[in-house]
């Protein structure tokens, strides 16, 4: 009954970035402490070692990014001020207490090639002037989506090790 209570709780949690994330291209604060320990709470085998890895490889990424930028436009350029947002930094945060290290980098990976291939169909079509891309928020859709999927089949996603890093 509380596996059932916990996973409704995610699963609403995700809807609700994600619908926040479309409508205001911004995201409430307190959505991700919630999320992070939900999600922490549903992994009961998760370690701390495979967290402090999943944080370090979120860091990297963002120093790697902030890096390329300024390196890009001749001057020092804040990341999450003008290319991302804190919300899609909060939420890789979040996920990175629930998921191995091997299943982290496999779900960023592929999370950001569906979105790519996504919201390049999207432009092609709809040709807006304008158009920013809610990351948090289709991250937490596809997330919705393997999760929902993983427990229909009966596997715990953030428990199988899709990919196995010698660590």
């Amino acid at each position: 009954m509380i596996l059932l209570l916990l996973r409704c709780s995610i699963i609403g949690l995700l809807a609700l970035i994600g619908f926040q994330d479309f409508k205001f291209r911004g995201v409430s604060w307190y959505l991700f402490p919630l999320l992070g320990l939900s999600l922490y709470w549903l992994n009961p085998s998760f370690s701390p070692d495979q967290g402090f890895l999943n944080v370090g490889f979120v860091l990297a990424i963002f120093m790697l990014l902030t890096v390329w930028f300024s390196l890009k436009e001749a001057r020092a350029v804040n990341l999450l001020g003008n290319y991302m947002g804190l919300g899609d930094f909060l939420f890789l945060l979040c996920l990175s207490f629930y998921f191995s290290t091997g299943n982290f980098f496999l779900f960023y990976t592929l999370s950001l090639l569906l979105i790519v291939i996504g919201v390049s169909v999207y432009v092609r079509i709809k040709r807006p002037l304008e158009f920013t891309i809610p990351l948090a928020g289709l991250q937490g859709f596809v997330l919705m989506a393997c999760l929902l999927i993983g427990w229909i089949a009966g596997i715990e996603i953030g428990n199988v090790h899709l990919i196995s890093l010698p660590l």
